[in-house]
């Protein structure tokens, strides 16, 4: 089988592809797969040291940007799609399947009109804007969420999961606790924010260390900064007398995640998958800024189960930090609980599920003029989401 995936910009839409590659090359040793995203995106250096192919497509997102950007990415969009037509006629797929994001809009676009079956994946609680006019002309839709399904064409949506890479798992807590140095018997905090998200963060911890003194023998942290904070948190936690392993990034995430019995993070939609599937409780403070504020949707979806506490960013500081922590090191049995909940909602073969969605499409063909008639129609929806947001601005 020849397949191309498109998608990425972020971790969000890049790792859950990965994990789909992942497995369908365990099931099809002679899989040929090209990735595509956007030219000059952080999958390219990804993909490389993973070993899949990559190509770039100049392209930008029109959702959330200023009037010029949006006018710039909408310039870009027949180029993309010229050169997303020249792939598919060298690659020749059997498949293409699309996780979001406007690095996978031209590919998917190009592949539904030359009648090649399209798959595309919505990671999110609230699906981005991308996918839900790419939904109109693919034959599949998969998501990670039930609620999502009322977004997109009645009879194509499957529920999946999320996909997670199979290296977040069978890392053993003790090994992980022996890796950091750390106590066993002490709670572990592993507190992260993404490259958008960490500096409020990393704010918030500060001023909960002063707060936490009296908890310095029952707690340590495992706390990934991004680089801008670094020094300051190392000499915060250093100052207050505290345990602590900072690093700007955990390039082992097994490792960290199998020592922590509580996360405090942002609620992207694979941080939120890994939560539940590791059964790891957890203080969600949603990235505001996030298209559609679709963190804040992610983060109730797993709230409303009781396998996770919520902070506004607005109202995120060291007092409601602190407040929860302590919260929790008094009710060992609560946490034990929350951990439960969010592996209850956990879906561990979404790779294979999606797997599986995705062989089943390669026999799909769909006539060329229905093909036409779809993308008359997604076209017409994405000049009225890109005219409405303009609208926004005035």
């Amino acid at each position: 089988m020849k397949a191309i995936i498109a998608g990425g910009g972020t971790g969000g839409h890049l790792f859950p592809a990965i994990a789909l590659a992942e497995e369908l090359r365990s099931r099809l040793p002679d899989l040929s797969l090209l990735f595509v995203g956007a030219q000059g995106g952080v999958e390219a250096s990804l993909l490389a040291k993973r070993g899949w192919d990559f190509e770039g497509i100049r392209t930008s997102g029109l959702k959330g940007k200023a009037l010029s950007q949006r006018l710039r990415g909408l310039a870009l969009i027949p180029s993309s799609l010229i050169l997303s037509r020249s792939i598919l006629r060298r690659f020749r797929p059997d498949v293409v399947v699309g996780f979001g994001g406007y690095a996978s809009a031209s590919i998917v676009l190009a592949g539904a009109v030359a009648g090649i079956p399209t798959v595309i994946h919505e990671q999110n609680a609230f699906p981005g804007l991308t996918n839900r006019w790419l939904g109109m002309i693919v034959d599949y839709v998969a998501v990670a969420f039930e609620g999502v399904s009322g977004f997109f064409p009645k009879g194509k949506v499957r529920v999946t999961g999320n996909p997670l890479r199979t290296e977040l798992f069978g890392v053993d807590r003790a090994e992980a606790i022996a890796r950091f140095d750390f106590d066993p018997h002490r709670l572990t905090l592993l507190i992260f924010g993404g490259s958008q998200g960490a500096h409020r963060l990393n704010q918030a911890v500060l001023e909960a260390l002063p707060l936490l003194e009296s908890e310095r023998g029952q707690v340590q942290f495992l706390h990934a900064t991004g680089p801008r904070d670094l020094g300051p948190v190392r000499q915060g936690y250093i100052a207050g007398g505290h345990r602590a392993v900072v690093e700007p990034f955990f390039w082992e995430m097994a490792v960290a995640y199998a020592a922590a019995d509580l996360c405090l993070c942002r609620a992207g939609a694979t941080t939120v998958a890994e939560l539940c599937a590791l059964g790891k409780p957890s203080i969600l403070v949603p990235f505001p800024f996030a298209a559609n504020d679709h963190q804040r949707w992610n983060a109730e979806a797993l709230v409303a189960s009781g396998g996770a506490r919520m902070v506004q960013d607005r109202g995120l500081n060291g007092e409601a930090v602190a407040g929860i922590v302590k919260a929790l090191l008094r009710d060992r049995d609560g946490l034990h609980a929350m951990a439960g909940r969010a592996k209850s909602l956990a879906r561990p073969d979404a790779a294979a599920r999606l797997a599986d969605l995705v062989t089943q499409s390669v026999c799909l063909r769909r006539p060329l003029a229905k093909t036409r008639r779809s993308l008359q129609s997604a076209v017409s929806s994405q000049r009225s989401a890109v005219s409405n947001s303009r609208c926004d601005d005035v």
